[in-house]
Formats: structure tokens, C-alpha cells, sequence
């Protein structure tokens, strides 16, 4: 059985459930091959416009699964050929998170690279790393201090201290609450907004700017955007949407191309 599951609304949503529900979907490589790959079927998906991922009952992934974890310490490798935990960011579609439930250690890195964050009110949180003598793993420092600033992020992870959702929001790590049972359909809510009304081909780019232009300058980021602005005119997203304005009517955008950006 899959510990993945992929599903598409017919309204431009692909739906990701992480599922292990008798290990509360606790990581393993297994897992995260298949959600890389779920990951690539969705950016490939015509169907797809906007991915959601969530777990499988009452938890998200509060961690890295033990039985894995006593492994390592023996001096096994985790997995080979492994895709980067920064992955994600890599995924040319929009990725929203449905927090469903406890997030910790190398669940929260992948939900820090995700590009929007729901989640249950009442949700535990964890960095987790320093209690098992590790550092701050797969860029999850540079993430945290970005959100909710450097001190926040040391504070967090140093501590290893468990947080809720609502202090979560606070902080900016997550970006809305839900109450309990609506944390999915919010999310899928927000993606179906988003795959209605909004160009893929400009979903896409602006993805690549709020994550690429982080790493450079601020003159870097104006020459790249107007360098995607080039591309973007060449698009029929962008006749389409020139058209939709003018005759006062929704937008039809095409499936996304798939650009090189």
C-alpha cells in the first residue's frame, strides 16, 4: 500500500495525504520517495493547478519514525540517490500545507517548504533536533528566521520546546487557523481559489521569485523579474487574462506548460 495517497477534485486541486496512519505518518524514506514522486505526478497533472498535502487522521508528521532514527544511530544510511528536504520549493505548482495535527522535527522542515500553511487550532509543533543532539536540519534555520525572525528561530530551536498552532500564527510560521475538521477544506478552499482566477504560468513564476529572490540581491531580483515579465508576455496565460479583463468575464486559463524558470 501506498504511504501517499494522490487524488484530483476536478477543480484544479491535487490533494497529497501523507498516510501511515498506524505509525501517525511518521517519516521514513519510504515515505518521502513516494511524496517526492507525488510531488512530480502533480507538476506533470493537467488536473492539477494547485497541490494541498495533509495527513491521514488526527496527525500530520510529528516526526522522523523511530525505528528509522535507532537505525541511524547504529551507523546505517538513512536512504541514497535522496532528493533534497528542500524539494518541495523546487515544484513549479503552488503547495499549500492542511496541518492536520502534531508537526515536529523533519515533518515541520517539510511543511517550512511548503508556500502556504494551514492548521488545526490546537496543533503541537517541534523542531525537535536539539533534544536528539542534532542541529537544525535541511535549512529549517534559515526558513525559521525568515518567518518569525532570528531570535524566534534560535528561541524554537534551541529549545526544542513544543508550540501550538495559535502561537504558531503568531509567530508566522503557520498562516491560518482552522477549527477542528475544517483544516482540509479550508486549504483546498484557498487552492481552488487560486486555480480558478489565477494564471498557472504566473502561479509558477511567482513561486520561483519569492523563493529564488531570497538568495540574491535586490538588483538580481529586479533584472530576473523582468527577464520572467519577457517570457510571461509570450504566454497565452497572458492574452487570456488581457481578454477576460476587457470582456468582464473569468478567466480560461490553459494547464501550465512546464517552463524552464
Amino acid at each position: 500500500m501506498s504511504d501517499v495517497l494522490y487524488e484530483t477534485d476536478g477543480q484544479g486541486v491535487a490533494l497529497l495525504t501523507l498516510s501511515r496512519p498506524e505509525r501517525r505518518n511518521m517519516w521514513t524514506a519510504q515515505m518521502e520517495t513516494q511524496f517526492y514522486d507525488c510531488l512530480d505526478r502533480a507538476t506533470a497533472d493537467p488536473e492539477a493547478r494547485v497541490i494541498v498535502v495533509t495527513g491521514a487522521g488526527d496527525s500530520f508528521v510529528p516526526g522522523l519514525d523511530p525505528q528509522v532514527l535507532t537505525g541511524l544511530t547504529t551507523g546505517a544510511a538513512y536512504t541514497s540517490n535522496r532528493r533534497p528536504q528542500t524539494y518541495a520549493t523546487t515544484i513549479p505548482k503552488p503547495i499549500v500545507g492542511a496541518i492536520n495535527g502534531a508537526c515536529a522535527g523533519i515533518g515541520l522542515v517539510q511543511a517550512l517548504m511548503f508556500d502556504y500553511r494551514f492548521a488545526v487550532r490546537g496543533a503541537k509543533f517541534s523542531t525537535a533536533f536539539s533534544k536528539r543532539g542534532l542541529p537544525a536540519e535541511d535549512g529549517s534555520a534559515w526558513m525559521l528566521a525568515r518567518l518569525c525572525g532570528p531570535a524566534h528561530a534560535f528561541e524554537l530551536l534551541a529549545s526544542g520546546r513544543v508550540f501550538l498552532a495559535e502561537e504558531a500564527a503568531e509567530l508566522g510560521v503557520i498562516q491560518q487557523l482552522s477549527d477542528p475538521g475544517q483544516v482540509v477544506e479550508d486549504a483546498v478552499a484557498f487552492a481552488r481559489g487560486l486555480a480558478a482566477n489565477v494564471s498557472p504560468v504566473a502561479m509558477a513564476m511567482i513561486k520561483s521569485q519569492v523563493w529564488r529572490d531570497s538568495e540574491s540581491t535586490l538588483e538580481a531580483a529586479r533584472v530576473r523579474a523582468q527577464y520572467l515579465l519577457k517570457i510571461a508576455k509570450e504566454q497565452s496565460d497572458f492574452a487570456e487574462g488581457t481578454a477576460s479583463l476587457i470582456e468582464k468575464r473569468p478567466p480560461a486559463f490553459p494547464p501550465y506548460p512546464g517552463l524552464n524558470l
